[in-house]
């Protein structure tokens, strides 16, 4: 089952919740963050991991109090990840621009119009059910250089080249005798 990542303001927070607890009763599943210390290593890799096991990103955005910490983050890591990325809007503004590829939904007015629309733009909580988590990603091995072969038999030339003219200079100038 994959959950729906839902970030939000602390100035938004019964906002938050509400729809936390409409979306539940709808079937979601919902992981909300959190981590107290934004922008803390720990903060960014349970982020990391959260969102790349999430079903769809919902943010919650007022774009007049400012960027805060970490939505930058995770809106990025919702694009890369092609996530369904959808940002309730609250307040009139322009929103940053890793929101341009999200869905934008007004949710200045009425909550149950918005809830609607909300519901319209996300997967299905049964797709979601359906779906696997995916697998945890295994560390990629060191990439070779391109051409690593050759670069290590022209090195071995060119060391082997030095010593023989070495060992000639050696001879010539009379310091290896013959």
């Amino acid at each position: 089952m994959q959950p729906l990542y839902v970030s939000y303001p602390e100035s938004e927070y019964d906002f938050a919740h509400r729809l936390v607890e409409d979306l539940q009763t709808r079937n979601y599943s919902v992981f909300v963050d959190a981590v107290g210390s934004p922008g803390s290593p720990a903060w960014a890799n349970e982020t990391r991991r959260a969102i790349r096991n999430s079903g769809a990103l919902i943010m919650i955005l007022s774009p007049e109090e400012g960027r805060r910490t970490g939505t930058r983050h995770e809106g990025v890591l919702a694009l890369r990840g092609n996530k369904p990325f959808i940002v309730l809007q609250r307040t009139p503004g322009e929103l940053p621009r890793y929101a341009h590829g999200a869905i934008v939904i007004d949710c200045s007015g009425d909550y149950e119009i918005a809830f609607s629309q909300i519901l319209d733009a996300l997967p299905s909580a049964l797709s979601l059910m359906r779906s696997l988590t995916p697998a945890p990603r295994s560390p990629r091995p060191p990439r070779q250089p391109k051409y690593a072969r050759q670069r290590r038999v022209v090195m071995i030339a060119v060391v082997v080249a030095l010593l023989v003219i070495c060992i000639v200079f050696g001879i010539v100038f009379g310091i290896i005798p013959v």
